[in-house]
């Protein structure tokens, strides 16, 4: 049987999946705060000061337990990591602690790294599984530059490493960067790269867009 030419229509308008990323206290915890339908899973003992859904998890263990009670049914429409940061750090520290290791670059030609995206990416996915909407938290790292006859810079990304970095923005459908306007203080969202910062989206209304980081403008009504 010939194959068919068959146009599909969009299925979604909305991220299913994704990262926002910032400097540390810039305002995204509370923002998260004020999303409905919410489970903020803090890892970074944050949230203490804001009102909201939030599970706070001290370790990896508890975090897989959270997880399993999540798959045996919950109420939320989105789940936000805060941070994946600390995510990261825990899978270092089991793989560590599983290879009879002090550190993560003493297994050979790069296992450990590997191992640690594995861990760190699974945990991602299985939180897609459970949840509509996955929201991720990171901190950003400073770009550099580096002169030496010519400038060089490094673009302001998300605070983890090499590979994990780029397969963990591979696999968010949009990426955005969280910041304080200098003029009136609002907490800000762009969706816009540059040379100098790590952004973008393949939802229509927020690709290139730099707005007010208010939930309305990011998570448009689905019609039906």
């Amino acid at each position: 049987m010939a194959l068919k030419k068959v146009k599909r229509k969009a299925v979604s308008q909305n991220p299913k999946t994704m990262l926002l990323y910032g400097a540390p206290k810039v305002g995204k915890t509370t923002a998260l705060s004020q999303l409905e339908d919410c489970l903020i899973i803090d890892t970074e003992n944050g949230a203490n000061m804001v009102d909201g859904y939030i599970e706070t998890v001290s370790n990896r263990e508890e975090l897989i337990s959270l997880l399993q009670e999540a798959k045996e049914g919950h109420e939320y429409k989105y789940a936000a990591i805060d941070t994946i940061d600390k995510i990261a750090i825990w899978a270092e520290k089991a793989i560590c602690e599983q290879e009879n290791v002090t550190a993560i670059a003493d297994l050979a030609f790069g296992k450990g790294f590997g191992m640690v995206r594995e861990k760190v990416l699974n945990t991602v996915n299985i939180l897609k599984e459970i949840f509509p909407h996955v929201i991720i938290i990171g901190h950003r790292k400073w770009a550099k530059a580096v002169v030496d006859s010519k400038a060089i810079v490094e673009p302001e990304s998300l605070d983890l490493t090499g590979k994990l970095k780029n397969m963990l923005m591979a696999d968010c459908d949009a990426i955005g960067y969280v910041y304080r306007n200098e003029e009136n203080s609002k907490l800000m969202v762009t969706f816009q790269a540059n040379e100098a910062l790590e952004a973008g989206s393949r939802s229509p209304h927020l690709r290139g867009k730099d707005v007010e980081l208010k939930w309305n403008n990011i998570y448009k009504k689905e019609s039906k």
